[in-house]
């Protein structure tokens, strides 16, 4: 006999990895392309998805200021995904900003923080 609270159970494990499963918090990545001041880069995630096939490239993706030491194609490097929505930053007076949407953790604010591994090292 089924009951309710198994049901219930049940019900709160699915949501709990639905809501997992859509946040974004870091992930390995490798540099497929770099601009030509290291301040940008176009990566592709290294863990495969669910269904065992590439993840989407995240492109365009700021560098952090000591990455951009170290960073270099085919480099694997840490991303994280802000909080909140960046769109309103502004590199150029780093002052407080308003939030343009209500995404949380998103892919679209992605930061490259850290160089994990680079060739040679």
């Amino acid at each position: 006999m089924v009951r309710k609270r198994d049901q219930d159970i049940k019900f709160l494990k699915i949501l709990q990895n639905n809501i997992n499963a859509n946040l974004h918090v870091a992930q390995l990545a490798r540099v497929y392309k770099l601009n030509s001041d290291r301040s940008r880069a176009d990566v592709q995630p290294l863990a495969l998805n669910a269904s065992g096939k590439k993840r989407a490239p995240l492109i365009n993706v700021p560098v952090g200021l000591i990455a951009q030491s170290y960073i270099s194609e085919g480099a694997v490097v840490l991303v994280l995904f802000l909080d909140r929505s960046m769109e309103n930053w502004s590199k150029a007076d780093n002052r407080e900003f308003s939030l343009a949407n209500k995404r949380m953790h998103d892919v679209n604010d992605a930061v490259i923080c850290e160089v994990m591994w680079f060739a040679g090292h």
